[in-house]
């Protein structure tokens, strides 16, 4: 438990297990970050590569997952990267068991947590994440707020890292002195720093954020399960 030893944390989270991830793992080691990275197992091959604004996107091999990852968490992203709303219940739990099994055979962990891939869930899909030992599950829903959250398995983020209030956020941050726990919580995908040019402005962030005093940084299990069992007011 980080708090009340620390009464800031925070946590990055990053999707899809690709080639960018290298050059985003070297900033955040550089800076003394941790990270989740959300990865779909069943991509990893170059017939999975795809193509956003004319920059071609490879997903990493599990054994360069394996070695890239090691002091930040793994987390389930499903084997496939589909709209879970779109599948039945049982396709639903396939993809979800799969990336888990998968996880473990090549990191030899047990997975806690996952991304929900398009941001795509209900209560129908979150109802069946309950069947799984999954503890929380992260949603693409900004809410530009650090405070802590009930309902771990519908978690929203505090901003994207492209967010254009992120600065503003992340000074609020940095400069609130309340006696309550607060988590800034920022997700992204790497290959934005190339596809959207962004790589001099994830350094800016991290640079601003590493290395402060009173802050503990930590991946989304580090920093989200203290609290999983403690009813928020």
């Amino acid at each position: 438990m980080w708090y009340p030893k620390y009464q800031k944390a925070i946590t990055l989270s990053y999707d899809d297990g690709i080639y960018q991830d290298k050059r985003l793992v070297e900033l955040l080691n550089r800076y003394g970050l941790k990270a989740t990275f959300n990865i779909n197992t069943g991509l990893c091959d170059p017939s999975h590569d795809f193509i956003i604004n004319g920059h071609t996107i490879s997903h990493l091999s599990w054994n360069d997952m394996k070695t890239l990852y090691r002091g930040h968490e793994v987390a389930v992203h499903t084997l496939t990267h589909p709209h879970l709303t779109h599948l039945s219940d049982q396709e639903v739990l396939d993809e979800i068991n799969r990336d888990i099994n998968n996880i473990k055979n090549i990191f030899h962990i047990e997975p806690v947590g996952m991304a929900y891939p398009y941001g795509s869930y209900d209560d129908r899909i979150v109802n069946l994440i309950k069947e799984t030992k999954l503890r929380y599950a992260r949603t693409v829903e900004s809410n530009h707020s650090t405070h802590l959250q009930e309902d771990l398995l519908r978690f929203r983020p505090t901003c994207h890292q492209h967010d254009p209030l992120i600065h503003h956020i992340v000074k609020d941050f940095l400069n609130n002195t309340s006696n309550h726990p607060q988590i800034l919580y920022i997700w992204g995908h790497s290959y934005e720093g190339d596809v959207d040019h962004m790589w001099e402005d994830i350094e800016a962030l991290f640079k601003k954020i590493a290395f402060q005093p009173g802050i503990y940084y930590g991946t989304n299990e580090d920093v989200l399960l203290p609290f999983s069992s403690i009813q928020i007011k």
